[in-house]
């Protein structure tokens, strides 16, 4: 994410932090001393925590999304609180997974309180996620609830099918672009198209076109936001990530590794290959990697593919007719969120090195 976050994804912070922490509020088990903790909220002691609270990326879509169309973000909040909810959720299984000691520069919860106590913090903040949606009772109808919650499961479905797809890419050499990306719209696209089309639900907006134009956005968006951290495993700007580094320790598949062994020469496509057979990829072995990435023009193919994917998001809300304003407003979020850190998003549409 490159420069300042539009407005549209920060005006309703304060209201979504706040439904956020009233869903744990009265629950005093250090269970949620746990979830607090992966949240941002306080320290391992349980003591409040000073730093401000991250982007709520998920969240502040459904948000600006419900008031794009003309619903009021307010009647939204169960929404995006759940779908922040199993976003987190998610997080905390792939810090599992993925062994990464490290989330958002503090330790992730397995490294703080096991992995048996971290899965079940992860599992309950699945049922956070549905007990927000239920929690409308009150001020919907069943069906609006019932819709709801399918929307929101059929996502978390699709997210478990990306996952599968991950890890089985992960136990092979012969992946290609096309597969890869298609597994990046569902592990990550998912989530994303789940928080806009909740957005448009709440505003009332859920005819078939709107629903599947905003699904389309939220996938090709997804795959353009993996692919930029992707990006950001072999060129960083700025300190390094834990997160995006454990990828590349779990030889998790990439596209600068797809392209490279599409494109590259066959020197290229020995060494990728050798380099991913080793034991371990140690700094010394990433480096290496790194180079021949540059030398088969894999850095270029990247941007260049995270801007069509943007660009093919983006024509997505154009072919669902949605308004003007809402459409700018998504686009404006969109290359923010896939635009990696220190790049230029029109040098990165214009197919230039960057």
């Amino acid at each position: 994410m490159s420069g300042s976050p539009p407005a549209g994804l920060t005006a309703r912070q304060d209201d979504l932090e706040a439904a956020l922490k009233a869903l744990v509020a009265d629950r005093p088990l250090a269970l949620y001393r746990m979830m607090g903790y992966h949240m941002g909220w306080v320290e391992t002691t349980g003591e409040e925590r000073s730093a401000p609270a991250p982007l709520r990326v998920h969240g502040a879509l459904v948000l600006m999304v419900c008031d794009a169309l003309g619903g009021d973000y307010r009647d939204a909040l169960p929404h995006a609180s759940a779908v922040e909810y199993l976003y987190n959720h998610i997080l905390i299984h792939d810090d599992i997974r993925d062994g990464n000691s490290e989330r958002a520069g503090r330790g992730s919860v397995w490294w703080s309180w096991g992995p048996a106590q971290a899965i079940n913090t992860g599992d309950g903040m699945h049922a956070l996620a549905r007990l927000a949606l239920f929690g409308m009772r009150s001020s919907a109808s069943s069906d609006a609830v019932s819709d709801a919650l399918r929307v929101l499961d059929e996502a978390n479905l699709e997210t478990c099918e990306g996952q599968y797809r991950d890890i089985t890419l992960q136990e092979r050499l012969d992946v290609g672009i096309d597969e890869y990306l298609a597994m990046s719209e569902g592990q990550t696209g998912a989530l994303l198209a789940c928080a806009v089309r909740l957005g448009a639900l709440v505003a009332g907006q859920s005819s078939e076109a709107i629903s599947a134009g905003l699904g389309e956005f939220g996938r090709k968006l997804g795959a353009a936001i993996r692919v930029a951290d992707d990006y950001s495993v072999f060129w960083p700007d700025g300190e390094r990530d834990e997160a995006r580094q454990g990828r590349l320790v779990a030889k998790k598949k990439t596209l600068p590794f797809a392209h490279a062994l599409e494109s590259g020469s066959p020197t290229d496509r020995r060494v990728v290959g050798e380099i991913y057979m080793e034991r371990v990829i140690d700094p010394a072995s990433a480096e290496r990697l790194t180079a021949v990435l540059d030398a088969a023009g894999s850095k270029v193919f990247s941007t260049s593919t995270i801007a069509r994917l943007v660009n093919e998001a983006i024509s997505a809300l154009e072919a669902a007719n949605l308004p003007v304003a809402a459409i700018e407003e998504l686009a404006a979020a969109a290359r923010f969120l896939a635009t990696p850190d220190g790049l230029d998003y029109a040098a990165m549409n214009r197919g230039e090195e960057v």
